[in-house]
C-alpha cells in the first residue's frame, strides 16, 4: 500500500464544519485587525491577527482534505499550522496584562509591566519553536511510527512549556487582582512615583475578565493536544474527529471572540479617556492658588 493510499486522520473531515470554521476565523481576524488599527494597539498585529491567519490557512486545508482525506499535503500544513496557531495569541494575553499593571499599578505586582513582556514572550517563543520543529518532524514522519513518535514527543515539549509558562502566568494574575482588591502592594512605589490608586473601572474589569476566559480556553486546549500526541497519530484521540472539533476548533474559536468582544486595545483606550476626563475635572475644580 502506498502512501497516497492511507488516510492519515482516520476519518475525512466533516466539509461543513471546516467552512464553518474558516467563516468563524476569517470574520474575528479581519475584526481583530481593524480593531488593532483603531485603537492603535499595534501589539495585536503580529500576535492575535496572526494566529488567526494561521486558523484560517489549518482550517483551509482541512476543508481541502474533506473533498480527499488520501491526500499528504492538506495534512501535513494542518498538522503543523493548527499545532502552532494559539501561540502568538497567548502572547498577546502576556502582553496585554502587563500593560493592566502599568494601569492599574505595577506596585501590586511580582513583575513590572515589561518584564512581563520579555519573560513570558521568551517562554513562547522556545514553546513555539519547539512545537514548529517537532511538527515538521511529525507531518514528514506520517509513514514512520519511529519519526512520528519523536515528532509527537519533540510537539509535547513545546505544549508542556506552554502549559508551564501559562500556569505561572495564572498564579502571577491571581495575586495581582488579589493584591489589588485588598491594597496589599507586593513593593514600595520607587521615589517620586504616585502613590494613587487608579481606579479599576469597568473597562478594566471587562479587559481582565477577557484575559481571564481566553486564558482558560486556551489552557484547556493545549491540555487536549498534549493528551492527543501522547496517544500518538494513530490513536483513538487523534482519530477522532469530535474531539479535536471541540476542543482546539471551538476552544480557540471561543477565545478569539473573547477578545473581540472585550478588545484589550479599546478597553484601555476608553480607561486612558475616562481618567484623562477625571484628571482634567479635577484640574479645573481646583483653586487657581
Amino acid at each position: 500500500m502506498s502512501s497516497n493510499d492511507i488516510n492519515l486522520y482516520g476519518y475525512t473531515p466533516t466539509r461543513s464544519v471546516c467552512i464553518i470554521f474558516v467563516i468563524l476565523y476569517s470574520v474575528s481576524t479581519l475584526l481583530h485587525g481593524f480593531q488593532a488599527a483603531r485603537s492603535r494597539a499595534w501589539f495585536l498585529l503580529p500576535t492575535v491577527v496572526i494566529a488567526g491567519i494561521a486558523e484560517v490557512v489549518g482550517w483551509g486545508a482541512r476543508t481541502k482534505s474533506s473533498y480527499d482525506p488520501f491526500q499528504r499535503t492538506p495534512f501535513i500544513i494542518q498538522t503543523s499550522i493548527l499545532v502552532l496557531a494559539p501561540t502568538p495569541f497567548v502572547a498577546a494575553l502576556f502582553v496585554g496584562f502587563g500593560r493592566i499593571t502599568g494601569r492599574l499599578g505595577a506596585q501590586y505586582s511580582r513583575l513590572s509591566p515589561t518584564l512581563y513582556s520579555r519573560i513570558f514572550l521568551t517562554a513562547d517563543i522556545v514553546s513555539l519553536m519547539v512545537q514548529g520543529g517537532g511538527g515538521g518532524i511529525a507531518a514528514g514522519g506520517s509513514n514512520d511510527p519511529d519519526k512520528a513518535r519523536l515528532g509527537s514527543n519533540i510537539i509535547i515539549g513545546g505544549l508542556v512549556v506552554q502549559i508551564i509558562s501559562m500556569s505561572v502566568f495564572c498564579v502571577f494574575m491571581v495575586e495581582y487582582v488579589w493584591r489589588r482588591i485588598n491594597d496589599r502592594p507586593f513593593h514600595k512605589l520607587a521615589y517620586g512615583e504616585a502613590a494613587e490608586r487608579q481606579p479599576m473601572d469597568r473597562h478594566m474589569k471587562m479587559l481582565l475578565a477577557g484575559i481571564t476566559i481566553s486564558t482558560v480556553l486556551v489552557y484547556i486546549r493545549s491540555i487536549y493536544r498534549i493528551i492527543e500526541f501522547a496517544d500518538g497519530f494513530n490513536g483513538t484521540i487523534a482519530h477522532t474527529q469530535v474531539l479535536f472539533n471541540v476542543f482546539d476548533g471551538m476552544l480557540v474559536t471561543l477565545a478569539m471572540y473573547t477578545l473581540n468582544f472585550m478588545h484589550p486595545g479599546q478597553l484601555l483606550l476608553a480607561t486612558q479617556q475616562v481618567q484623562s476626563y477625571a484628571l482634567d475635572s479635577r484640574s479645573a475644580l481646583a483653586p487657581p492658588y
